[in-house]
């Protein structure tokens, strides 16, 4: 019988790419991708998982740092139908976010509270090194959480723009790790 499977997404794309009035834009769209997919409405993704065993955190998550994306699926069982599932949510990370307006809304007060959050004396300590480390480059200035101010004005239209720009096939890798059939999770990845 199958086994566990995981499945992972890159994406290079990073808060290195946001513009002046992006900051933050690329950590938000990481979020924005469990608010609603062409396949997936805004509630259903973590829903539909969560009945299959998995939770959120543990099983599927995410993670924004400044030149990458990653996307993860801890698969219960390494079967065909949850490998096929798993890969249609990632194309639908991939050109399917709905990017609700609504949406967007809601989930700036989400991000807003992980900058409250994240803002300690160790967290303040590191982007300090960072922008020391990287002076003099646009990287010195983007950290993937963004800043209070253009988390609060991004509009859906910024969010568009920088979704098409960035999140491309050219800029994406799938990794399956696991007891899966090599043969049908490449006819999976193509067929998604």
């Amino acid at each position: 019988a199958p086994t566990r499977g995981s499945l992972r997404m890159f994406l290079q794309v990073g808060s290195a790419m946001e513009a002046d009035d992006q900051r933050g834009m690329a950590h938000f769209v990481e979020h924005m991708a469990f608010n609603g997919t062409k396949h997936f409405p805004a509630g259903d993704t973590l829903e539909y998982f969560q009945r299959l065993g998995m939770s959120f955190g543990a099983h599927t998550n995410a993670s924004t740092q400044i030149d990458h994306t990653v996307y993860q699926l801890e698969l219960p069982r390494a079967n065909e139908e949850l490998t096929s599932d798993g890969l249609k949510l990632f194309r639908d990370f991939l050109d399917g976010m709905l990017l609700d307006a609504k949406e967007i809304d809601k989930e700036r007060g989400v991000i807003l509270s992980e900058q409250l959050a994240r803002n300690t004396p160790v967290y303040r300590n590191a982007v300090g090194i960072i922008q020391s480390a990287l002076v003099g480059t646009k990287c010195a200035d983007r950290m993937p959480i963004g800043k209070t101010e253009t988390v609060r004005k991004m509009t859906r239209e910024r969010f568009v723009e920088f979704y098409e720009s960035w999140y491309t096939p050219g800029r994406t890798v799938i990794v399956a790790v696991g007891d899966f059939d090599v043969a049908n999770v490449e006819t999976l990845i193509r067929k998604h």
